[in-house]
């Protein structure tokens, strides 16, 4: 149906209905609830407008007869509408005489010809609108399938522009339907934090709060999110449609300041020269700086997944974001999500940031230190049992010494000797570099 593409558009007896369908629900309601409640009333609306269009036979059936400059719709054709041009008779040994109509559909040269005043019976003289919508596919479940995406979209765009609705995330609400969140609540929840010293949930925060009880608490919750969005001292730092506050004060600088060994300015090169073996070498490491071409297709999201810590990285205290590692770092409605490590060795928890537009994953210094994790060491990823938690695993082993590679500046040279150095974890022993 056309309605629900290019030519579709929200109207200001659109926004009404919505309006009303809010202060209705008495909650916050998601894109995808007020999408499908327009639809379903467009829906009716079709529905409606198809019976009228019965009842004054203005819907093509074979069964009835037409005059020249009729106008019809068409079921077969989407309902698209053409208008009678001419009637000549017809014949068929199967059917009898019966007239045949010519039509031009708007926006058409091409002359179309259908059978009228047809002496058999005929399918389409049977089907309701309810079965033309039925067989057409376009139930309302359906069309919020095919094209909610743009129907969202528009819908976002109209309500963003009406002074009446308020939304957070994918959540819309009426800005007359919120309690009041004031300078001292606001003040409240930062002492919150800062207590917790972590990041806080809202419900968390809420309770510190005392707002009124007239209100329900999922527009409590709304409203609370709108107001700490709007100032300028928390940030949201959890997952998409996982509302977590933190203090923008007690942020690292990593956060916004992308690492000096992790910054990367691409150089041209002759990407034909690769043969297979470098291509190899260049998808074996996990770097985030790596040309999508060149990256293996991102695997199913499982419950682990293993990678050789690069230089860089151990170096700059941080993890890559590559597509095998992605599942465990999902982005946020910030640039940035704050992760709780468990160490799987010792149990203990520690505080990451995932800095999704860079690609890395920072907080990992000291963890790295105290283990004495070598370049090339072997870490496990898994997802933790909570949202953002990812439990880290290396394998310790006895420490022995071993021949590796060590790097060191000679004569404005890098150059690599074999040395022996003592190691106490596994490690890939081709990524593996020790530093003078």
């Amino acid at each position: 149906m056309a309605l629900w593409l290019k030519d579709f558009s929200i109207t200001e007896e659109d926004v009404e209905y919505l309006y009303e369908f809010i202060l209705d629900n008495e909650r916050p309601l998601t894109s995808d609830e007020l999408a499908l409640a327009l639809i379903e009333k467009r829906y009716r609306e079709e529905e409606q407008r198809l019976k009228s269009l019965l009842a004054e036979g203005r819907i093509y059936k074979p069964a009835r007869a037409y005059e020249v400059g009729q106008k019809l719709f068409f079921p077969a054709f989407n309902f698209a509408p053409g208008t009678v041009v001419g009637v000549r008779p017809g014949y068929n040994p199967e059917y009898g005489s019966f007239q045949v109509i010519q039509v031009r559909f708007d926006g058409e040269d091409e002359v179309r010809e259908f059978a009228s005043q047809l002496p058999v019976p005929h399918k389409l003289d049977n089907e309701s609108p309810e079965e033309w919508l039925k067989k057409a596919g376009t139930s309302p479940t359906q069309i919020l399938e095919r094209f909610g995406e743009v129907i969202k979209q528009k819908l976002s765009e109209r309500l963003a522009q009406e002074e009446e609705f308020v939304s957070f995330g994918d959540q819309w609400l009426l800005k007359g339907m919120m309690p009041e969140i004031h300078l001292g609540h606001l003040n409240i929840a930062e002492a919150a934090i800062d207590i917790a010293g972590r990041p806080l949930p809202t419900e968390e925060i809420l309770p510190s709060l005392e707002l009124p009880s007239a209100h329900p608490k999922s527009i409590q919750i709304f409203s609370l999110n709108k107001a700490l969005k709007e100032d300028g001292r928390f940030s949201l730092v959890g997952p998409k449609g996982y509302a977590l506050w933190y203090l923008r004060r007690l942020e690292p600088p990593e956060v916004t300041r992308v690492p000096e060994r992790l910054v990367y300015s691409p150089i041209p090169y002759a990407k034909e020269v690769l043969d297979e073996e470098l291509i190899a070498v260049i998808r074996g490491i996990d770097d985030e700086a790596t040309e999508e071409e060149f990256l293996d297709s991102a695997p199913v999201p499982g419950d682990s997944v293993t990678i050789a810590l690069p230089y860089h990285h151990r170096r700059s205290g941080t993890l890559p974001i590559v597509p095998k590692t992605a599942f465990l770092f999902p982005e946020g409605e910030a640039d940035y999500t704050m992760i709780t490590f468990v160490d799987a060795v010792k149990g203990e928890r520690f505080y990451g940031w995932a800095v999704h537009s860079a690609r890395y994953v920072t907080g990992l210094a000291k963890w790295y230190d105290e283990i004495g994790a070598p370049v090339g060491a072997y870490l496990t990823l898994e997802r933790g049992k909570a949202p953002l938690e990812v439990i880290i695993k290396y394998t310790p082993r006895r420490i022995k010494k071993e021949w590796v590679k060590a790097a060191k500046a000679q004569n404005d040279r890098l150059v690599f000797e074999m040395q022996l150095r003592p190691v106490g974890c596994d490690y890939d022993d081709l990524m593996m570099v020790a530093e003078e």
